[in-house]
Order: C-alpha cells, then sequence, then structure tokens
C-alpha cells in the first residue's frame, strides 16, 4: 500500500511494485486521478486497485485499513509518501498554513503507521517506510512548514522501530535529499534523482533479512551536493 500517491516517486514505486508480482494499493485524497496509473499497471501485467483517503483525517485512514484488509488481506509492506511544503518565513507563517504542514508531514504519518501497525502486529511481519526529505534533519531557513513535520516524522519513525521491531515489524525512514525527477528537467540543469532507482531502494529495505535492518537511509544522486534541498 502506497498512501499519498502523486507524479514522479508514487507513481513510479506503485508500477515497480506491481511488476515485481506485488498486488499494489495506492490511496490518495482524490482516488479518480489514480484510474490512469491502475489502468497503466494493469496493462503492463500487474496488479493494483485505488481507494481515496484523507491521510490526516483519522476516520478516512481507519476505513481505509477496514475495507483494504477486507478486501485483499494486511499489507506486507505500506509507504508512506505524502509530502507538503509551503515556503515561507516564520514571522509571516500563518496559522493555517502551519498546521497543515504538520499534518500532511506529521499526523498522516503517525495515523497510517499507527493503522498499519494494528494490521500487521496479529501476523508478526510487515515492513512501515515513511519517506523524509533533507529538511527531516535540517530546519533551513524559509522552510518552518516542512521542517517542523519532518522532523516529527522521524521521530515517530525512530520511536515505532524501537517499539515494533522486535514484534517483526520493520519500520524505517528513508530520507531523499534530492530533487525528484518528475518528466521536467530542473530549470537550473542540476541533478535530479530518478523514482525508479528510489523504488529500488524501497524494494531492497523492504527484503533486508531481519538480522541486518536499517532503521534509516539517505538517498541522492551521485552528483549531488549533501544536504542541499528541502
Amino acid at each position: 500500500m502506497i498512501v499519498g500517491v502523486g507524479p514522479g516517486y508514487g507513481h513510479a514505486l506503485a508500477r515497480r511494485l506491481a511488476h515485481d508480482g506485488m498486488a499494489v494499493v495506492v490511496a490518495a485524497r482524490n482516488a479518480v486521478r489514480l484510474d490512469t496509473l491502475v489502468a497503466q499497471i494493469e496493462r503492463e501485467g500487474g496488479t493494483a486497485f485505488a481507494y481515496g483517503c484523507d491521510a490526516t483525517n483519522e476516520a478516512s485512514v481507519a476505513e481505509l485499513f477496514a475495507k483494504v484488509t477486507a478486501n485483499h488481506g494486511a499489507p506486507n509492506l505500506v509507504v508512506y509518501a505524502l509530502q507538503s511544503f509551503g515556503p515561507g518565513l516564520t514571522v509571516d507563517i500563518e496559522v493555517p498554513a502551519f498546521e497543515e504542514g504538520w499534518r500532511k508531514n506529521c499526523l498522516g504519518s503517525f495515523l497510517v503507521a499507527r493503522e498499519s501497525a494494528r494490521a500487521m502486529l496479529p501476523l508478526q511481519r510487515g515492513t512501515i517506510i515513511l519517506t523524509g526529505s533533507t529538511s527531516s534533519l535540517l530546519g533551513r531557513a524559509g522552510h518552518l512548514n516542512l521542517a517542523v513535520g519532518k522532523f516529527g516524522q522521524r521521530a515517530l519513525a525512530q520511536v515505532l522501530a524501537r517499539e515494533l521491531w522486535s514484534q517483526g515489524i520493520h519500520v524505517a525512514h528513508i530520507v531523499i535529499d534530492a530533487d525528484i525527477h518528475e518528466g521536467v528537467q530542473r530549470d537550473d540543469g542540476g541533478p535530479q534523482s530518478d523514482p525508479v532507482h528510489i523504488s529500488e531502494t524501497i524494494i531492497a529495505l523492504h527484503r533486508q533479512p531481519r538480522s541486518a535492518w536499517s532503521s534509516e537511509m539517505d538517498l541522492r544522486p551521485w552528483n549531488e551536493l549533501f544536504w542541499e534541498h528541502c
């Protein structure tokens, strides 16, 4: 299951997982916009299902997991891919904008991870991956709305790893320190990460043997400066 599916990373990950033989559930606030992705996966011989979900709403997330579990069983892998960034200096940021960033980057991660754990615990297996960014580690000027939520998301991943690893559930946090290619080259021609290659890392994390699990990984292009993105 991928929650917060958008172009680039979310689409590439869904297609890669389906190509690997997994039945893929993709979820976004507007499920209709995922129809093209589902059709593409099915044309390529894969299996995919689209569901609507507001990841920042507790009832909506609970309903999503209830439907998915009833229709497809408990998920083996859940990836939280939603990110929201509203740039601005702290003195200028209004409360609604601040709250929106926190809800999408942190609260949604908590709600999805909690329901994932509840579904996986009876089976003593599964992988939960939370997708972070440079702002998960660095609070850069003009990035408050992203950094506050991403810092919280990273803390959530660390706590969950300590609570769930011993029960067979692999929790990992990935830090994408890069601009992700979404079909358009950067104006400055700078380096970008191929979302297909990021997807390979997700699969590798999911398949790590239990005696050598990773709790966090950072990803960037070979020719990228470190910690230069949002």
